[in-house]
């Protein structure tokens, strides 16, 4: 369907550019009569419909047959002697590859504008639909995923924590989301994640009960910027068989 499309598109554009060179000639003689050798002007009609329905290369066909077609018409006419005919169809011709090249090549430079924008389009559509997915992937991820600048201001969380949804968390201190007894813990592991550019992690053992241990996990993961640690990454994991 869609190359039938493409063909009957095709064929229309050549018809119109053949009906425009069919009357340009059929109307020459008359216009002759009435603007003299000037009609020879009007040629660049029919180069200019080329070159701008079909680009460059069509442009510069049409504009190099313009040259004989002129010549041919010149040289029907009345008196016409064969200097004022080659030159006038020279003239013409010249003037007729001028505007087929220029016509075809806006029409090659819009064409290639135009994919491209279209190239963007679905690229920035396949990029908001991975973004979509991603974040609803980590939003849902039986983790809680942070952020933190090296001053200990949390700029992303994925989850509510403490009271606070994810985007009261964003912009608040670490700490207030760290029991007081493993701070000192937790601020080791911060800060040599920031100074050593690694992955480093501890465990957190307890009890909610007397029958069912406690286990968390920690892990840091630094963020770098034109080899400089800029922010570490919290990844913060139940893996106790507690009930939930």
């Amino acid at each position: 369907m869609a190359m039938t499309a493409r063909f009957r598109r095709f064929d229309v554009r050549v018809a119109l550019i053949g009906v425009t060179a069919v009357f340009y000639a059929l109307t020459f003689a008359p216009l002759y009569d009435e603007l003299g050798p000037g009609v020879v002007s009007l040629s660049v009609v029919p180069v200019a419909l080329a070159g701008w329905l079909f680009g460059l290369r069509a442009g510069l066909l049409a504009g190099a047959v313009a040259f004989p077609l002129n010549t041919v018409l010149l040289g029907l006419e009345d008196g016409a002697n064969l200097d004022s005919v080659v030159w006038g169809g020279a003239v013409a011709g010249s003037a007729a590859l001028m505007v087929g090249s220029v016509a075809g090549t806006l029409r090659d430079v819009t064409e290639r504008l135009h994919a491209e924008l279209e190239r963007r389009w679905d690229v920035d559509g396949s990029v908001r639909a991975s973004e979509s997915t991603l974040r609803q992937l980590v939003e849902h991820v039986p983790a809680m995923i942070m952020a933190v600048a090296n001053d200990g201001t949390v700029t992303y969380a994925n989850r509510a924590i403490g009271g606070l949804d994810a985007a009261q968390v964003r912009g608040a201190n670490v700490y207030n989301f760290v029991p007081r007894a493993h701070r000192d813990l937790f601020r080791t592991a911060l800060e040599r994640a920031f100074r050593e550019g690694g992955e480093t992690g501890y465990e957190i053992a307890g009890s909610a009960d007397d029958e069912h241990p406690v286990l968390h996990v920690l892990r840091f993961g630094p963020v770098k910027k034109d080899g400089q640690v800029v922010a570490t990454t919290l990844l913060s994991i139940d893996v106790s068989d507690s009930p939930k």
